[in-house]
């Protein structure tokens, strides 16, 4: 599936908004199973891939390679991410969860830089802006840096590395075949650790199912799903930018499901975040969006 930009940024901004509302749902998944991060990861992302295979079981272009190579590489990011997120959500305040995961949108330029990305002005302001409008959104004041927090921080980095994981499988393999495996993998792997370290059980998946479902479909099955797509032609910094917004979404349906507050701080914030969003679309990174390489050899070049 081939798309332009502004397509992509509009899944892309769908992503965010799916995103933030699965944060209610994986604040409601710590209260209702405790501190249970990886059998509530497996059970959600199996479920997604279970979800997504009828629309994959017949393509031949997902069982590639570099699909799966591509799909499996998503799955070691997504699985560290996803982890240290839900395993954090226990313990730290959903503000300072959202404003050390919204970090990503700082440290995929930063990333990029170390494999010869090369980011514009723009992507550089709007990525500053985004961050200052997290801080705005999220922070209630003074803390101390705890576990938690640490948890946050790799968490971004591995999210970071996510973004950077699919750009460069998106453009290469199936996108429906690389959101199949690595939803697969991530949760076959998150389960394997469940039997191993936590009291797995029916009645606890019982307890959960809610959550579970919620996030399955919407997080799982459809925003990732989108992300892949989105990012055939969005380019990774570009994207990273746009996706952090599912910080101000995630407080937008706080206020909404949970009736938490969302003063005047939390609006300077919001339109601090979307100016951002906006200066960092204007152009993306230098150069064309990333093309689907071509199968024909190429051609030798003529002195």
């Amino acid at each position: 599936m081939r798309i332009s930009v502004p397509v992509a940024d509009g899944f892309l901004l769908v992503c965010a908004v799916l995103w933030g509302a699965g944060f209610v749902a994986q604040r409601i998944a710590t209260q209702e199973m405790g501190d249970t991060p990886f059998t509530f990861n497996s059970a959600r992302f199996l479920l997604g891939a279970i979800i997504l295979f009828p629309f994959v079981v017949r393509r031949t272009s997902a069982r590639t390679k570099v699909t799966v190579v591509g799909g499996l590489a998503a799955a070691c990011a997504m699985l560290l991410a996803a982890s240290l997120q839900q395993k954090a959500m226990a313990t730290v305040t959903a503000g300072t969860a959202g404003f050390i995961t919204g970090t990503y949108v700082i440290w995929t330029p930063l990333l990029g830089l170390c494999w010869g990305q090369r980011v514009t002005a723009r992507v550089w302001v709007g990525a500053a802006l985004a961050l200052v409008g997290l801080w705005f959104l999220t922070m209630q004041g003074g803390g101390e840096f705890s576990l938690g927090d640490l948890y946050l921080l790799g968490c971004a980095i591995a999210w970071a590395m996510h973004v950077h994981v699919i750009g460069w499988a998106a453009t290469r393999g199936d996108a429906l075949g690389i959101a199949f495996v690595q939803f697969a993998a991530t949760g076959i792997l998150s389960g394997v650790i469940a039997l191993g370290i936590e009291p797995v059980s029916l009645d606890l998946l019982r307890m959960g199912s809610g959550a579970i479902a919620f996030s399955a479909v919407f997080s799982i099955g459809i925003a990732f799903t989108l992300q892949v797509l989105a990012q055939t032609a969005a380019p990774p910094a570009h994207a990273a930018v746009i996706l952090s917004l599912e910080s101000l979404f995630a407080e937008m349906s706080g206020s909404l499901w949970l009736k938490e507050s969302f003063d005047p701080r939390k609006w300077i914030g919001a339109i601090l975040m979307l100016i951002g969003a906006l200066v960092a679309t204007v152009t993306g990174l230098r150069g064309k969006a990333p093309l689907r390489p071509s199968n024909r050899p190429s051609q030798p070049e003529l002195d």
